[in-house]
């Protein structure tokens, strides 16, 4: 086995170590971010407790398209910033093996991710952004009974009515204290009972609203009179809410689309999910020459340069997004030149700029 082949496997496992671990931390500090989101959503019965792990599980896979770009920035530069701080890389150079060659051996690991990237930007991705927008628009849209949350107000469909909880067991779908306001045909109707729940009529395949031991005031009749029922049983069947037509935004709609219908705007979604791709080349050339951090520094003191670079590559490419949406820049500009410039930073810092400086001022003498 070569020398370099050694050398080549070696750098690979730690870069590979790192980013594993980084895109764990970062990962974690998503999913707790979105499950705050999610269980407000789910208090103020928005959606159904039920759906979190999925509605999480989607968000999850469209996210990684920012995740993993980022892990394997950060990991290129703890990696390595630990290395040149055990002075491993003075080693390395010595032995002849330069930052090209070090490039060059986590480019080979770039091009894995950028592969594994691409399929979760161009398809993955927005297969999961129109799953949860469907799946949210079926729970705003629904007036069943899982999507009733405690001591929570509900809006029934088109403003018809509205429905109030004091207690709600969301495993047993049990109700305690229900209040029911609804209103049709000009007549309103008022509905209270202690308890309430779900039933299935297996015959017909509806269901009812079961409630027991309340009572029922209807009016004003067309007479102007009204009317109040005391009940030991009532049951309300519960319309199923049909599911109109989803607008999905353009990030959940697929990249076939997009290709096919060829607006500006359409043309500035599948130039940013190609610049996913591409954002895993150009970091990796940034993060080495990034990494390089002598022995009396410490081992992450270029880690906030690096993360700024970051941050205003991708503001940048959120920019020019926007400018093309909004047709203010050509297409073939497009958030191309945000990575011609990019590449050019990195390839700077590869290029030995003081002998060029020193022979342009003093010519070759």
């Amino acid at each position: 086995m070569s020398k370099i082949h050694i050398i080549n496997r070696y750098l690979i496992k730690e870069v590979t170590l790192t980013f594993i671990g980084v895109c764990l931390v970062l990962f974690l500090i998503f999913v707790s971010g979105q499950l705050v989101s999610l269980y407000g959503k789910a208090v103020s019965g928005g959606i159904q407790v039920s759906v979190i792990l999925k509605s999480l599980g989607l968000k999850s896979l469209s996210n990684m398209v920012f995740i993993l770009p980022l892990a394997f920035y950060m990991g290129i530069l703890i990696a390595f910033s630990r290395l040149y701080k055990d002075n491993e890389m003075v080693v390395l150079a010595a032995c002849g093996i330069g930052r090209w060659t070090i490039l060059r051996s986590v480019l080979s690991l770039a091009g894995i991710f950028a592969i594994i990237v691409g399929g979760l930007s161009l398809y993955i991705a927005p297969w999961a952004e129109s799953q949860s927008e469907l799946l949210i628009k079926k729970q705003t849209s629904s007036d069943s009974v899982e999507a009733l949350a405690s001591g929570r107000f509900r809006e029934l469909k088109r403003g018809e009515g509205v429905v109030y909880v004091q207690e709600f067991d969301q495993d047993e779908l049990v109700m305690k204290n229900v209040f029911l306001q609804h209103r049709e045909e000009n007549k309103n109707s008022i509905v209270s009972a202690k308890s309430g729940r779900k039933e299935l009529k297996k015959e017909t395949g509806d269901n009812f609203l079961i409630l027991e031991k309340g009572q029922r005031f209807e009016g004003p009749m067309e007479d102007g009179s009204t009317a109040m029922i005391q009940f030991e049983r009532h049951g309300i069947r519960l319309e199923q809410a049909q599911l109109q037509k989803i607008s999905y935004r353009k990030k959940a709609e697929t990249t076939v689309a997009l290709w096919e219908r060829g607006r500006h705007d359409d043309i500035a979604e599948l130039q940013w999910r190609v610049s996913a791709i591409i954002l895993c080349f150009v970091l990796t050339i940034l993060a080495v020459p990034l990494s390089k951090v002598s022995p009396r520094q410490g081992s992450y003191s270029k880690l906030a340069i690096a993360l700024l670079i970051f941050i205003i590559y991708t503001n940048l490419l959120t920019v020019s997004r926007a400018w093309l949406t909004k047709n203010t820049i050509n297409e073939w500009v497009g958030l191309w030149w945000v990575h011609v410039i990019a590449i050019l930073l990195a390839l700077s810092m590869y290029i030995h700029w003081r002998p060029l400086l020193k022979r342009f001022w003093f010519g070759n003498n």
